[in-house]
């Protein structure tokens, strides 16, 4: 039967697995905020122009060139929205898949976690069923005795 140690060194290299599995995780993480920052930029930039347009049709009379203009940088802005709302997903999907192997990695450490207790509490009851039996025979070695004198 596999002693204490053993299941600690098991542990271990588990939890140093799970490390390695968290900082992957927090990259995947770094990467989507990234990802999803930029897409939220570009929104931000199209609804502003949007706004800022509409308050010149208002305000002003604009000429056609400018709307040409404003039209082809909201085809900009489009476009790349358009190519990052894929990223972004990936990016997500990548993220929450990283998620659940930390998840599992985590369950894999408290397993160890938890036999490592059971085994040192197991040890524990040996010992002091050891500890006992020998204060048993003590006694009776030492009543024995006194009943020999």
């Amino acid at each position: 039967m596999a002693d204490v140690q053993t299941f600690q060194r098991i542990r271990d290299l588990r939890d140093r697995e799970k490390q390695k599995t968290q900082k992957i995780y927090q990259d995947a993480v770094d990467n989507f905020e990234n990802q999803a920052e930029k897409l939220y930029e570009c929104l931000k930039k199209k609804e502003l122009a949007e706004k800022s347009f509409e308050e010149d049709l208002k305000n002003h009379t604009v000429r056609a060139e400018d709307i040409v203009r404003h039209q082809r940088y909201i085809q900009g802005l489009q476009h790349m929205i358009d190519q990052l709302q894929p990223a972004v997903q990936k990016a997500r999907t990548n993220m929450q898949q990283k998620q659940v192997k930390l998840s599992a990695a985590h369950i894999e450490v408290k397993k160890f976690e938890k036999i490592v207790e059971h085994k040192r509490d197991e040890q524990w009851d040996l010992m002091k069923s050891e500890e006992n039996k020998q204060m048993d025979e003590l006694s009776m070695q030492q009543y024995l005795n006194f009943q020999n004198r």
